[in-house]
């Protein structure tokens, strides 16, 4: 009950400040440019087969990841950093509570919080949907529903890591620093420099065989021929698993993974940028249970990239001299 009372307090200094509530104006700008843009562009009926397949297997579905990411991590960074400065660290200790009841309170409610605006950000997207008259089917609607405790422990990955860096950094401005610095290398370094070790560990791509006329055929034939070249789809194969290796502890990846999946998408990404190319569907037929089958291992992935950095901040936070 003590750490139930930690977290609701948490909970309601959290909600007040000002950094909740631009990051909840995030969300609803968010929302409303994705279903706004699909009344006005419309369905790639091609690609996908349901508006939020377009939503959440496209440019929306980072921006969303992102959004998610620097939320958990900054509430984090300041959990305790932010009390020690205040003075208000030493008035808790010196009080009949655990130091772990504070901790896990903190980290309660950073969850409570993070839920509480994903819950805001679900129910607006709908709405915005019936509102501007985005035809929802009930799959649709399921498959939306079901991403929201993989989001939820997503955004949990991260608030542990900030705990983490707040436990670890005595002061706020440098933990909020710190945090921003390892939202920027989860969300966009990494992945690029997973790109360049993948091509510098499989190399260029193969030279198709190219036949004699090809000096007269069109770009996109000749693109075609490229990408249908088995040659070319071993070495694409080759750099798309070199790189989920690299990226294998990357929370971000597992989440849009996941994301991916639910959604209907194919499961080789290969297959993904080949059907691109030729503007094919991106997704197919699959029902939610049978996608939850095939995404087991990244759940328990981000399981273990939360509970990780908590572990670490829990010893560290129970050996600490408050001063």
């Amino acid at each position: 009950m003590k750490a139930v009372n930690v977290a609701v307090k948490d909970f309601e200094v959290n909600v007040r400040t000002r950094k909740f509530q631009i990051m909840v104006a995030l969300f609803v700008v968010l929302s409303l440019g994705m279903i706004y843009s699909s009344k006005k562009l419309g369905v790639s009926a091609d690609l996908y087969k349901t508006p939020f397949q377009m939503f959440f297997l496209s440019g929306f579905s980072n921006a969303f990841n992102y959004s998610i990411s620097l939320m958990g991590v900054l509430l984090g960074a300041t959990a305790i950093s932010g009390e020690k400065e205040r003075g208000t660290l030493k008035v808790m200790v010196s009080k009949p509570v655990y130091r772990d009841q504070i901790l896990l309170g903190k980290l309660l409610g950073g969850v409570l919080t993070l839920g509480l605006s994903l819950v805001l950000f679900y129910v607006i997207t709908v709405a915005f949907a019936l509102v501007l008259g985005v035809p929802i089917t009930k799959k649709d609607l399921s498959m939306f529903l079901v991403t929201f405790p993989f989001s939820l422990l997503y955004g949990v990955g991260f608030l542990s890591l900030g705990l983490l860096m707040s436990t670890f950094i005595g002061k706020s401005k440098n933990a909020t620093v710190m945090a921003v610095f390892v939202f920027i290398f989860f969300s966009f370094l990494l992945s690029a420099i997973a790109g360049v070790v993948a091509f510098a560990i499989v190399g260029l791509p193969p030279i198709p065989n190219l036949p004699e006329n090809a000096a007269n055929l069109t770009e996109e034939q000749l693109e075609e021929i490229i990408i249908k070249d088995p040659a070319y789809q071993q070495w694409l194969s080759e750099i798309v698993a070199t790189t989920e290796k690299i990226l294998y502890f990357s929370p971000n990846y597992h989440y849009g993974e996941i994301i991916r999946i639910l959604f209907g998408g194919k499961p080789q990404i290969n297959e993904v940028v080949s059907s691109l190319a030729y503007e094919s569907n991106v997704v197919e037929e699959r029902s939610i249970a049978e996608s939850l089958g095939m995404v087991w291992e990244n759940v328990l992935i981000l399981v273990i990239l939360a509970i990780f950095p908590f572990s670490v901040s829990y010893t560290k936070f129970a050996r600490m001299e408050i001063r």
